[in-house]
């Protein structure tokens, strides 16, 4: 239910937005007041969930780490870990299948993970996104939240992560910064 919830704030978000650049346009077309209302009263719960997109799944504060409740299930949940991370590599299926459950973070790891050897389809799909969501901010916080926990890089004792491929990491934090450049860049060409 919540993730059909996502999906139709979504897409109403969208379209309201679609539907404000026509007003724009064509001064004679106009929001009714039960739209504006039912934007307003969604709203709140949008800019939540935005927020959640763009939040990194742990965080660094003084000496502790803060873990998102994302974060806290792949280090206390090794069944749900497993199927995050599969042994094979990602697919564009497994992208398409996450993006369907409305798991925009996961979906946008997997695609780092494509990334180089699918270099124009994953900066076109996530570029794509750039007109409705800070594509650039949600694949730097999927970076914070998956690269912690995979376990070509990490392993998770007692409950606390270990980093044992720094190398691993490095390389994924590589692409997280060469495909943010591309983003930009995308963006200052069509403004």
């Amino acid at each position: 239910m919540r993730v059909k919830i996502k999906s139709i704030l979504i897409c109403c978000f969208v379209g309201a937005l679609s539907y404000t650049n026509l007003c724009a346009q064509d001064q004679d077309k106009k929001i009714s007041i039960e739209d504006a209302e039912w934007f307003l009263k969604e709203e709140p719960v949008a800019e939540k969930w935005l927020l959640d997109l763009q939040t990194p799944g742990v965080k660094v504060d003084g000496d502790k780490m803060i873990f998102s409740d994302e974060a806290l299930k792949l280090i206390n949940d090794t069944e749900y870990r497993n199927a995050v991370y599969k042994s094979t590599p990602y697919t564009f299926i497994d992208v398409r299948n996450s993006l369907g459950q409305s798991e925009i973070q996961k979906a946008f790891w997997q695609l780092l993970d494509l990334y180089p050897e699918n270099k124009e389809q994953v900066l076109k799909y996530i570029y794509a996104y750039d007109s409705t969501i800070p594509s650039d901010k949600v694949l730097t916080s999927a970076f914070y939240t998956y690269a912690f926990f995979d376990p070509k890089i990490t392993t998770i004792e007692n409950g606390k992560p270990s980093v044992n491929r720094p190398d691993v990491f490095e390389e994924y934090f590589r692409r997280t910064k060469e495909i943010v450049s591309y983003i930009q860049y995308f963006r200052k060409q069509k403004s």
